[in-house]
């Protein structure tokens, strides 16, 4: 029996953990993030579910009495975000198991949005067609997963930097694009330079597989690109691996530089470290999450 995207141990593991943001755009529905708006703090809004390290004082007893579920009564003063996932589904991402892992890294943060009670927006595109996904609040955390497990393998044979702009909504408080980073530099600082005028909380997540970070080719072997599908044969040498690695931290150094430049945040990972890692550790460090 194949094993489930984001089961369930996964999903509660991310625990009480939020998207934070400094952005000021926050939407005119109800979550759980404090608005900076007042004279109707008091008035109540709708329930959430409880999770540790929520105030006590405002679980309403009344409806865990009927329940037997603990649930949180919010106010008007607690705004939603609008938190849009982008993926990049071009041919790269679908080798040595960068799309489960980069779909797992979308579903992750949906979870986390949702639960918050935020708008959730994600979208991607193959060759065939483009895939988009809006919900709002905790109860939709089941059909994310779902779409997210159905989604079409890579195929998509366009430049991804070049399309993201066309798969943005209005109206985005934090944008995460997640991609393995591979196109060109001039491509993603053009990219780069426009997306501010559209999000002013953006952060690009990086995926790398294991075989990208050291390749374990020996001998004379034929390359394939996956998305060119140019062919090119070459002897592997501990030179032309030196070379190789020299190249691709010269990359990420460079695009790391470009996002910086343009107000941009940048998360790197890797396939092998597990994505319970990526959001309690790496994220948590940088400030995405708490």
């Amino acid at each position: 029996m194949k094993e489930e995207l984001f089961p369930d141990r996964l999903a509660k593991r991310l625990g009480a953990l939020s998207i934070q943001s400094k952005s000021r755009r926050l939407g005119h529905h109800k979550g759980t993030h404090r608005s900076s708006k007042t004279g109707t703090s008091l008035d109540f809004s709708d329930f959430r579910e409880y999770h540790p390290g929520d105030d006590l004082r405002h679980i309403d007893w009344n409806v865990f009495a009927r329940t037997d579920k603990p649930f949180i009564k919010q106010f008007l003063d607690e705004q939603e975000m609008r938190i849009h996932i982008l993926l990049d589904s071009t041919n790269s991402m679908g080798t040595d198991g960068k799309w489960d892992f980069a779909r797992q890294l979308a579903i992750g943060l949906g979870h986390i949005a949702l639960k918050s009670g935020d708008t959730v927006s994600f979208s991607t595109w193959t060759a065939e067609q483009n895939h988009f996904f809006r919900k709002k609040g905790a109860m939709h955390r089941a059909s994310f997963s779902k779409f997210m497990t159905k989604l079409d393998a890579p195929s998509a044979n366009m430049e991804f930097a070049d399309q993201v702009l066309k798969h943005v909504p209005k109206a985005v408080t934090v944008l995460f694009i997640i991609t393995d980073g591979l196109e060109l530099l001039d491509k993603w600082e053009r990219l780069f330079r426009r997306l501010p005028g559209i999000c002013k909380d953006i952060r690009i997540v990086t995926v790398q597989s294991p075989m990208e970070q050291l390749p374990q080719y020996e001998g004379d072997v034929k390359l394939v690109d996956v998305e060119s599908e140019a062919v090119v044969e070459v002897s592997i040498t501990r030179r032309i691996v030196e070379e190789y690695t020299e190249r691709k931290l010269k990359h990420e150094a460079e695009m790391l530089a470009l996002a910086n430049k343009y107000g941009i945040q940048l998360v790197r990972t890797e396939v092998s470290e597990g994505v319970m890692d990526v959001f309690t550790k790496k994220m948590r460090h940088v400030g995405w999450l708490r």
